[in-house]
């Protein structure tokens, strides 16, 4: 599978039944709906779909690997702090940008999903703002 973002052949970073490809040029990580669902779900988040964001109709996001049909871009996070990824309409698999270079298995790149989606969200901002 090509990286969407710069078309380099991504590896697949497994873990039990959980199969993430990632990118070793750009850091980009691509990640089934049903396997992003589970981790957020399993991290005491909403699904994908219940997360909100709103499609930016003028970003171009490349292809998805799996169906090649264009990629939508989704915006959320707060103002201070703006947060995207693209998904396919078809296979509603997702790609996360750049943020994935360090990661050395699917636990680590697990991690920084479920810290991706939290600040998406805004579950981190009401969780600090409950703590303070």
């Amino acid at each position: 599978m090509d990286c969407p973002g710069c078309g380099v052949e991504m590896v697949d970073l497994k873990e039990d039944d959980l199969t993430l490809r990632k990118c070793g040029e750009c850091g980009g990580l691509w990640v089934d709906v049903s396997d992003l669902n589970r981790m957020l779900l399993h991290n005491n988040l909403p699904g994908l779909e219940a997360l909100g964001g709103k499609v930016d109709p003028e970003a171009m996001s490349g292809q998805c690997p799996d169906c090649l049909v264009d990629l939508l871009r989704v915006v959320g996070g707060d103002k201070a702090n703006p947060m995207s990824y693209d998904t396919c309409e078809s296979c509603g698999g997702v790609f996360l940008e750049e943020r994935f270079k360090d990661a050395a298995d699917a636990k680590d790149a697990e991690k920084g999903i479920v810290e991706f989606f939290r600040g998406f969200s805004g579950k981190a901002k009401k969780k600090a703002a409950a703590g303070a």
